[in-house]
């Protein structure tokens, strides 16, 4: 199996800066994957996203099912895109599989006018849609931090103030990644830069990765993954989209 640690987290974290120094801290140790919206404009990704760009910051263009079908299809070609990863190194995705499903979930209830139980089902459900054609990660390192100031950072990065249904969005997302890592412990590391320095939290994703990249087998390969990719295609992939769907609860 190919060593993964995929960097989740809401808007304004911090997450693709601390992600950053930890790959300069690996060095080539570490195959580092931006995130999408950051993806080259003549690539496939990147003409994906322009087409859903339209405007919207967090690619609403009101057909969710739509867009959460072609961003979980974008998360399967970046693993089926990848180069062959060596023993002994890392992949640092920057939003994995997980970004896909809480933030869609969060735009399917926000539609629905749903609970947060109903959207946890959703991500759910779109996360194993996506791991049937691509492996999870080894690890999913999740950072949050005191909202106020997530938001804080967001407007400041993107130069502009957030509206109340971005807002709103953002905060459902926040909740839904601690539903998710609470119903997956064993998968998720949970950073909290409330009481963690930066340089903590990056020493934290740069061990992550170490020991990610350490329990995996000696000599596998990416082509390693496939086995276990075919297995949960066949035992999850029919059901899956009964549950996706039902959004008029």
């Amino acid at each position: 199996m190919t060593a993964w640690v995929a960097l989740e987290g809401v808007n304004g974290v911090g997450k693709s800066h601390l992600g950053r120094r930890a790959a300069a801290v690996l060095g080539e140790r570490c195959a580092a994957l931006v995130e999408l919206p950051d993806s080259p404009p003549t690539g496939l990704p990147g003409q994906v996203i322009a087409a859903l760009h339209g405007g919207d910051r967090f690619l609403r263009t009101g057909h969710p099912h739509t867009e959460t079908l072609l961003l979980a299809a974008l998360q399967v070609h970046r693993w089926e895109a990848l180069a062959p990863v060596a023993a002994g190194r890392v992949v640092l995705e920057d939003r994995g599989p997980a970004s896909v499903a809480v933030y869609q979930a969060a735009v399917l209830a926000e539609a629905a006018n749903a609970t947060d139980t109903w959207a946890l089902q959703q991500a759910l459900a779109i996360e194993q849609i996506i791991t049937a054609w691509r492996p999870a990660p080894t690890t999913t390192v999740l950072l949050t931090d005191d909202p106020a100031v997530c938001l804080a950072r967001f407007e400041e990065r993107t130069g502009q103030p957030a509206c109340a249904d971005e807002r709103a969005l953002m905060a459902r997302a926040g909740r839904l990644y601690h539903l998710l890592a609470a119903d997956r412990p064993e998968q998720y590391l949970v950073l909290d830069r409330r009481v963690l320095g930066e340089d903590q939290a990056v020493e934290s994703i740069t061990e992550a990765c170490r020991t990610a990249a350490a329990t995996t087998p000696e000599g596998a390969t990416r082509e390693a993954d496939q086995p276990a990719v075919g297995a949960a295609l066949a035992l999850r992939l029919p059901r899956l989209p009964v549950l996706l769907l039902r959004d008029d609860q």
